[in-house]
């Protein structure tokens, strides 16, 4: 086989476990969105549904803004910790989530 030709079958992509992971973690940060910023009534709506579940009990299934990501859990809010700002909520699974209300 002369030099100028090209042969496929020894075409093979060699990758280095760095920048494999350089690569995973770029893709990964441009998924990241932006915090939304609610507004006073979403905000009043917001305590106003919390309210309402922890006085029956009822579970909520809530989406909240972590790191760039929107994450959600489905539970009952146990607990709102006014000093540290945060729900704690009881999982179906019974782990507490801890979730930042700022």
């Amino acid at each position: 086989m002369s030099e100028g030709i090209y042969d496929k079958r020894w075409e093979q992509k060699f990758i280095l476990p760095e920048h494999r992971e350089a690569l995973l973690h770029r893709k990964f940060e441009t998924k990241k969105i932006e915090k939304p910023v609610l507004d006073e009534y979403q905000l009043e709506e917001m305590a106003r549904v919390i309210s309402e579940a922890m006085e029956f009990n009822s579970p909520l299934n809530i989406r909240y803004y972590r790191n760039g990501f929107i994450e959600e859990v489905f539970g009952h809010v146990h607990y709102i910790n006014e000093v540290n700002q945060r729900l704690h909520v009881k999982d179906l699974k019974g782990d507490t989530n801890f979730i930042s209300v700022d």
